[in-house]
């Protein structure tokens, strides 16, 4: 959460389970698709861009070719989670800036050194972030990190 708040997106990966995961691999696999033109920068700007976009404000820094093609396991699941987008909502140093609350949470320990947890914080907005994590030899990963934020303040009821 902290690095959320601080909008240190890319590093947010780093927190994962990444045991079964061959990144010297992924990574070959990934140019291989690039240089054979099975991914395309063009493909991938267009997902980038526009309101539905994965980085409408141009907050990412993969700003042209040679960038996308060095991007960062970091910066690639932030995008891919849609954290980037973020940028687009309405004062969001604002929205993070301010106080956010656990407000419900959970953990079940499963065998010796094993077990799931989960979070659910928000903030006076509504806007809200749910954390969840596996326990595996006594060490606890990020599972997943969802936000719902919405893209315009909420308005205030009108008094009568």
């Amino acid at each position: 959460m902290k690095k959320f708040l601080a909008k240190d997106f890319d590093s947010i990966e780093g927190l994962t389970y990444q045991e079964f995961e061959d990144e010297s691999a992924l990574g070959e696999v990934r140019k291989w698709r690039i240089e054979e033109k099975y991914d395309l920068w063009k493909d991938y700007k267009a997902r980038l861009e526009g309101d539905n976009g994965m980085d409408p404000k141009s907050k990412s820094g993969i700003d042209g070719e040679e960038a996308w093609k060095n991007m960062s396991k970091g910066k690639g699941y932030a995008l891919r989670r849609g954290l980037y987008k973020l940028y687009a909502n309405d004062d969001l140093d604002k929205r993070l800036e301010m106080t956010w609350a656990c407000a419900e949470g959970s953990y079940e320990l499963k065998e010796e050194g094993h077990g799931e947890a989960e979070f659910f914080f928000m903030n006076g907005y509504g806007d809200s972030v749910k954390i969840s994590c596996v326990r595996i030899n006594n060490l606890w990963y990020l599972r997943s990190f969802n936000v719902g934020m919405e893209k315009e303040l909420p308005k205030k009821p009108k008094e009568e």
